[in-house]
């Protein structure tokens, strides 16, 4: 088992979570806004602060499984903080 983790600072261009360029293995992957205000928005590469999969409130968190070559991908209001935790599993 392997843990990475990372802050990321969002903008309204959309980031790749990963934190290397692909996951190659099952991993669970966690998101937290770190922020007091604004928000984050997760989905795929196509995300925008308008067409999302999940809305990260200030302070609120998220946790995924993935599979080998899924991605995870943001976008935030100007400024916010992510913090990246990933545990790999195999």
């Amino acid at each position: 088992m392997q843990l990475k983790h990372r802050i990321i600072t969002l903008t309204s261009t959309p980031q790749r979570l990963n934190i290397r360029e692909n996951i190659d293995s099952r991993s669970t992957l966690s998101v937290q806004n770190i922020m007091t205000t604004g928000y984050a928005y997760l989905g795929n590469e196509s995300v925008t602060t308008t067409v999302y999969g999940h809305k990260l409130y200030p302070a609120q968190s998220f946790t995924i499984e993935m599979a080998t070559g899924d991605d995870l991908w943001a976008v935030g209001d100007s400024g916010v903080q992510v913090a990246i935790f990933i545990q790999d599993r195999e």
